[in-house]
């Protein structure tokens, strides 16, 4: 069904209307490298309220993860949202080709992805789940992204990953989000593996690090978090840390040593990662429950 209000959505309220987004990708094109947030996408939709006159009907209340709008006024709502069209372009420029669902049950999926991926690794759960459980379809975008991460010049793929990274931060887990596949780790742990230039892996590692934060913890990627300790570049020892305390299982030894470290950057966050613990449980709208 065709939404009129993309790239937003309406929400009806009993006497008034809102529009949210929390799809930021929808704006890379305007927002270029920096990246964009319910903030920027809200200073925007202000900037074209006030230059078309609707900026008295339309309030707004934005969070650094959703852009929200509301109003009396339906047709200003829509108004606006037609004037960020112009800048995403049409609907069906963003959507994916086909929807891929899981062949068997979520909660079945859901098990088999927890015991071949995240609690432990195992290789002949990890065939049957990618059997199973086929790689969400990518809009136009999401493709041009992962093919810059395998295939890209060293500013495609620093571009792409800062892209990546965005999403992940104001996404979460969804069985139809290719961040919550593990395919999409693997592509990441093949590229940082044979990536030679510094800058790239850098930002290969800070993707890496919200995709399993706020997507799939996947176990694959401790080995990567744990070699980034060993780095010379204080950011990337500070971001292996990051990466290992979001996952289930890692060798608490390496990150005691990390309190010595000569950056007060990584001792601090090593204390953190000590004073949190390995994580035991995951915020509900990651997993339902824990299969273990």
């Amino acid at each position: 069904m065709k939404n009129d209000f993309f790239p937003c959505l309406l929400v009806e309220h009993d006497n008034s209307f809102s529009i949210i987004c929390s799809e930021f990708h929808f704006f890379d094109d305007y927002f270029g490298d920096k990246g964009g947030g319910g903030y920027s996408v809200e200073r925007l939709a202000k900037k074209l309220a006030k230059e078309h006159n609707i900026k008295i009907e339309v309030d707004f209340d934005s969070e650094a993860g959703m852009f929200c709008a509301f109003s009396n006024n339906r047709d200003s709502l829509l108004k606006l949202c037609n004037l960020l069209q112009e800048i995403t372009g049409p609907e069906e420029n963003h959507l994916s080709q086909e929807n891929t669902r899981p062949l068997i049950p979520l909660e079945e999926a859901e098990k088999l992805l927890l015991n071949a991926f995240v609690f432990e690794l195992n290789d002949k759960l990890q065939e049957e789940f990618l059997n199973k459980v086929p790689y969400p379809s990518l809009t136009n975008k999401q493709r041009d992204y992962i093919n810059a991460i395998e295939n890209g010049s060293v500013e495609e793929k620093i571009s792409a990953a800062k892209k990546i990274n965005s999403e992940a931060r104001t996404g979460t887990r969804d069985w139809d989000n290719y961040l919550s596949h593990p395919n999409t780790i693997s592509t990441f742990l093949y590229s940082i593996d044979k990536e030679t230039n510094p800058k790239v892996t850098q930002e290969l590692i800070w993707a890496l690090v919200f995709i399993c934060d706020r997507h799939l913890p996947d176990l694959r990627t401790k080995d990567c978090f744990l070699k980034a300790l060993e780095s010379e570049n204080t950011t990337t020892r500070w971001l292996g840390l990051m990466g290992l305390k979001g996952l289930y299982e890692y060798p608490e030894s390496n990150v005691i040593k990390m309190r010595n470290d000569k950056s007060q950057k990584v001792r601090e966050e090593a204390e953190d990662v000590l004073k949190k613990g390995m994580r035991k449980e995951f915020p509900g709208w990651m997993f339902k429950k824990n299969y273990k």
